[in-house]
């Protein structure tokens, strides 16, 4: 039988329930001892009915697979390699792919551990292998410009090349005219040059001292200044030769200072007058020189460029398919010609080579992305998506305290090689990373991926860089993120949805049915076969099927939570293999998960070792008023346990207020709040429509020190205060959890199977009396999956489970009797559950009111009713008072009627 079809059954069955119980309604015309009676038959009918029609028999408890749909091993499945339940986010990322326009980037939303980021490369790399390969990028030296390097597009595996090419150039060229700027002939040429201006220098020199020495001046130089000085005049004699070193001594400041004014006037014109032709004449030798050295730079520029173009000639033949490549070669021609002589004397820094190239930084190629031919789109996952990182970024040198920079230190990021394909990223990664995000849109906004300078972004100053030119950017970015962070960025963020169109959801769980778990089977015969792990037999498959139905939480449902079901297989293989078995059984899968639990529970330990030795507080059995179990789920880390939590109520004469001590000190979240609130409408609605609700309560967790929040536990606080409320016990031995709304009707919780696996351990732990078990909402029934522990002791009648549609059943099974129904008087039916809320009520009513003689009335009355409502029970030994406490030890579970119990373990045996 399917869980769906056990929730219709019990669905009819409380429907006969409700009629048997009303058929047993006593008549007006008995009298008093017939309705006595047929009050405590009434009490008995409705016990067992409800015991009988909301017991949970052991197949209920959890679902197995069939094992004849199973193959016998893991080596007889084909792997699966495809989205196992994901078809909704596999069809968004399909319609991303189709779509080629801007903004639609994928943001794949789903909790962590799914294997989304495995699934969508595999898709993805499926899609990159028919597209074509992107193009090569380089970066070459603008030599217009040096802060702004060019950027060259050339198709895929070309840039290095390119590089290559033009490495070899370099190296071949330098030899060639080192050759041939050392040749005989080209020195030659150029003293030719040098000694015909040498020569022409010389005879104007001459020229001009020989015209100073007819003006009685010589030309000397003196502290490093040519100038003439007069000498003495010396009259030529005939038929005598003069002694050429026999020169004219200068004439001093004395002589010139004794010779008359008109004569130092004109000695002084010939000087000044001379000195301007010598100023000119230096003028003129300086022209010389120029045109000396223009002519030596004509002849190596025409030596250079017969070297030089030719060689670049091929170059652009070989790349001319390379759009801007041709024009940067012409310039880099004349770049090499107009500065050969720098090259080849290396007496500029720009010109030396380079630190880790022996090419001039000025002459290099700079290849920031190349991709290989024909291997399609890049598919990239970058797991540290720093701002550097995605778009690149310049480095720096410093050389004796200098720092520097050029082209040739541009470092390409992951934008570059995913270009033309697709860039995997975590959305919460990137988010932690600064100015990571806002480049990132920057980069999709404007389509081109332009580097900037995080430090002068950060601090506005910083050292000198460069401005490299952009490159179009053309990618599909996919965002990897839990849904919280999409949501919450969706709130903060405005242009997600410009540059993130597409939101693919991936679901945690997939649908058990026969196709699901073959494919389920064929997923884990691909993580063996990828793993090369042991192979899996197939009671370790049927384990496993089952081990994903509970991490699910859920009888139809299949987890897929693809990282715990990675971390199980191996570590069952590797169990089994250190067994040297040949294959993993269903008692490896066993005993691994035992391992686990072993490892994950040092804090569920501590918990039990308080309670065994009395330090936690918690009663299996007994009655009591105003006090039950209460389950609770603990989250640590990456485990979670159920542990039962002792929930007490106490009431007083008041103004109908319900004090939430939890909420009251901040303990308790807005959802445990909202139950209270639905707990205190149920109360009015059934008690207070004729009159005001003359008390006061206060509820509790007891030994409670952390935080509690959810509205799981409504149904046990109701339970606890109507106890209290009536002064009818409440037996321990059970534990009940659920929510409800304010009609009554119980609704379903979260983590039922760690509650009731929880609340067994602790019946087990102070001894099972086979009167134990749990309440929960019958909506849960679709989520059992116990460990098999638990489903044994339910086997042999040694615990209980009940689900239930009403919190009137709860009762019901908490207290020993009906929860009651008003009548056609108006009023709830005697020695029910109700009718002593109401009397309770009523004589609070009665005390504030101030009135003697009803209240007498009450109190005679409530003395009959009393006697016929516990006529099965003994004395309890209470203090009577106005109000009700909840530590008070009235009845001993021996007096608990063995209806249920008794009625539960025939119907056992029945079957």
């Amino acid at each position: 039988m399917t869980s769906r079809q056990s929730i219709q059954l019990n669905e009819q069955n409380a429907i006969s329930s409700s009629a048997e119980i009303a058929v047993a309604k006593p008549s007006k015309s008995q009298d008093k001892s017939v309705e006595t009676s047929s009050v405590k038959n009434t009490s008995i009918i409705a016990q067992s009915e409800t015991c009988q029609k909301t017991r949970l028999q052991p197949f209920q408890l959890s679902r197995l697979p069939n094992l004849n749909n199973i193959p016998a091993s893991t080596r007889r499945i084909k792997p699966l390699n495809d989205f196992l339940g994901q078809q909704r986010a596999r069809a968004s990322v399909e319609a991303a792919l189709s779509l080629p326009y801007d903004g639609y980037n994928i943001f794949a939303v789903g909790p962590s551990g799914l294997g989304k980021r495995t699934m969508l490369k595999r898709l993805l790399l499926k899609q990159a292998a028919q597209m074509p390969t992107p193009s090569d990028w380089v970066y070459v030296n603008n030599f217009t410009d040096t802060r702004q390097p060019i950027a060259l597009e050339l198709p895929a595996g070309q840039g290095p090349k390119l590089k290559k090419a033009m490495h070899q150039l370099w190296q071949t060229m330098l030899n060639t005219l080192e050759r041939r700027f050392t040749t005989d002939s080209y020195h030659a040429r150029i003293e030719t040059i040098r000694q015909s201006t040498g020569q022409q220098q010389q005879d104007a020199l001459i020229e001009l001292t020989q015209e100073g020495e007819a003006l009685d001046l010589r030309l000397i130089s003196r502290h490093e200044e040519h100038r003439f000085v007069p000498v003495h005049h010396v009259v030529p004699q005939s038929n005598t030769e003069q002694p050429q070193n026999n020169l004219p001594p200068e004439m001093t400041e004395e002589e010139m200072a004794a010779l008359a004014p008109s004569e130092r006037a004109r000695i002084a014109q010939n000087v000044r007058q001379m000195d301007k032709k010598l100023e000119k004449l230096g003028s003129q030798l300086g022209q010389m020189e120029e045109q000396a050295r223009a002519k030596v730079s004509t002849i190596n520029r025409e030596l250079a460029s017969s070297v030089v173009e030719p060689k670049i000639l091929q170059i652009a033949q070989r790349f001319e398919h390379v759009d801007g490549l041709e024009q940067y070669l012409k310039v880099y021609a004349q770049d090499i010609i107009t500065h050969v002589e720098h090259i080849l004397a290396q007496d500029e820094e720009d010109f030396l080579p380079g630190i880790f190239d022996r090419v001039p930084p000025r002459y290099q190629v700079n290849v920031v992305v190349t991709h290989k031919p024909n291997s399609g789109a890049p598919v990239i996952f970058e797991d540290l998506p720093t701002h550097y990182n995605l778009l690149g970024h310049v480095e720096q040198l410093t050389q004796m305290g200098t720092i520097t920079t050029d082209f040739t230190l541009i470092r390409s990021g992951v934008l570059h090689h995913a270009n033309g394909g697709f860039l995997i990223l975590e959305a919460d990664q990137l988010l932690e990373q600064p100015y990571a995000w806002q480049g990132l849109k920057r980069a999709l906004r404007s389509g081109h991926i332009k580097l900037s300078s995080l430090e002068h972004m950060i601090t506005l100053t910083g050292s000198i860089s460069i401005e490299p030119a952009p490159i179009p950017l053309q990618v599909k970015v996919v965002l990897l993120g839990e849904p919280y962070i999409y949501y919450e960025l969706l709130e903060f963020e405005p242009e997600l949805n410009s540059l993130f169109k597409i939101r693919a959801d991936f679901t945690d769980t997939l649908p058990r049915n026969d196709e699901n778990e073959q494919a389920y089977m064929r997923l884990i015969a691909d993580y063996v076969q990828k793993e090369k792990l042991l192979p899996f037999d197939r009671s370790a498959l049927a384990a496993l099927l089952t081990d994903s139905s509970r991490q699910a939480e859920d009888q139809t449902s299949l987890s897929l939570h693809a990282a715990t079901l990675g971390d199980l297989l191996r570590e069952a293989a590797h169990l089994a293999a250190s067994q040297e078995a040949s294959m993993v059984s269903a008692q490896h899968i066993a005993d691994t998960l035992e391992q686990r639990r072993y490892r994950l529970g040092y804090l569920r330990e501590l918990y039990w070792q308080d309670l065994s030795r009395g330090t936690q507080l918690i009663e299996t059995s007994g009655l009591r008023y105003g006090q039950i179990n209460a389950l609770t789920v603990v989250h640590y880390a990456d485990s979670e346990f159920g542990l039962p939590a002792r929930l007490t109520a106490s009431v007083y004469q008041g103004g109908g207020d319900i004090l939430d001590i939890e909420r009251n000190v901040e303990l308790g979240g807005s959802l445990h709040a909202k139950g209270i609130l639905i707990m205190s409408s149920f109360l009015r609605s059934h008690f207070g429509r004729s009159q005001p609700l003359h008390f006061s309560a206060a509820l509790a967790f007891e030994q409670s020190y952390g935080e509690i929040d959810g509205d799981s536990a409504t149904l046990a606080e109701l339970s606890a205060l109507i106890s209290a409320i009536s002064h009818i016990p409440i037996d321990q031995s059970w534990s009940i959890t659920g929510s409800m709304n304010q009609l009554g009707q119980v609704q379903p919780i979260g983590g039922i199977n760690a509650k009731i696996e929880g609340f067994y351990d602790a019946c087990k732990l102070q001894g099972l009396t086979g009167k134990q078990g749990v309440i929960f909402p019958v909506q849960n029934m679709q989520h059992l999956m116990l460990r098999q522990d638990v489903i044994d002791a339910v086997a042999q009648g040694t615990f209980h489970l009940h689900a239930i549609y009403t919190i009137e059943q709860a009762l019901e099974l908490l207290m020993d009797r009906p929860a009651g129904y008003i009548d056609s008087k108006g009023k709830y039916t005697k020695g029910s559950i109700y009718a002593e809320v109401m009397r309770q009520l009523k004589s609070w009513q009665v005390l504030e009111s101030g009135e003697p003689e009803k209240d007498k009335k009450r109190k005679k009355k409530k003395s009959k009713d009393k006697k016929v409502a516990l006529q099965k029970l003994p004395e309890p030994n209470v203090v009577d008072s106005g109000s009700t406490q909840s530590t008070i030890n009235a009845v001993s579970e021996t007096d608990l009627p063995e209806a249920c119990v008794n009625s539960g373990q025939t119907d056992m045996q029945g079957n």
